[in-house]
Order: structure tokens, then sequence, then C-alpha cells
């Protein structure tokens, strides 16, 4: 085999491994939501996290990506105060307003056909006791 031959072989599996790569491992092809924790308390210091996270063809969060996301809160806004929001990256951080109830968030991503809705729960605060 000539010098170019093995060049072109070399930078033909070099492409065709990138080109995977890209399509398995950074793609998006889905998006789940975290809740962390899952419910909340009626005091004035508990807080919850939502987080968008963009999933690989593997079933993995897709390197180096992030997905633009929308929260609105749909029922209970009353009850919560938005610590943290940054769309780009799709995080919302709640904190509870010392209030027991329903929490209700609409989230759509850029990477989603339809809006999901989150329900968090605020229980009062003697059930920490």
């Amino acid at each position: 085999m000539s010098k170019s031959q093995i060049y072109f072989i070399i930078i033909s599996c070099i492409i065709i491994i990138g080109l995977l790569s890209y399509h398995y491992l950074i793609n998006i092809y889905e998006v789940t939501y975290s809740v962390n924790p899952a419910n909340l308390f009626a005091d004035y210091k508990s807080t919850v996290k939502i987080e968008t996270i963009p999933l690989n063809a593997l079933g993995f969060r897709a390197l180096f990506r992030h997905s633009e996301t929308v929260f609105q809160i749909t029922q209970g806004s009353q009850l919560v105060d938005i610590i943290h929001e940054d769309s780009s990256k799709g995080i919302l951080i709640l904190r509870s307003n010392g209030q027991a109830g329903k929490v209700v968030v609409s989230v759509k991503s850029v990477n989603s056909f339809l809006p999901s809705e989150l329900t968090i729960y605020i229980y009062p605060d003697y059930a920490l006791k």
C-alpha cells in the first residue's frame, strides 16, 4: 500500500469515528426532568431543584450539551419563590414560602414535542418533627 492510501484510510476512519461519536454521544435524542428532592416542607429554607437532562442515543446525559427550557408555574405560584432560573441550561430552583399545598410547574424544552407538568407537594412544617 502506498503512503497516500494509508493516509486516506486513516482520515476516513477518523471521520467515521467522529460522526458516530457525534450521533451517539453528543446529539440529543430525548429529554428527562429531575426534581431533587421530590417534595418541599412549609418552612422558609426548604428548596427544590428542577433540572432538564438531555439524553443521548445510549441513554446517558448528552456530552457538552444543554437543553433550553421554559418554566412556568401553573398552580401554587404563591406558595414558592423562584431563587434561580437559568433557561439556557434548564435549571429552576424554588424555595417554600411557609405554606403547605401543591405546586405544578409546566416545563417545555426545545428538544421535546410537548410540555410536561411536574407536581411538587409542600408538606406542613410539623411533618419535620
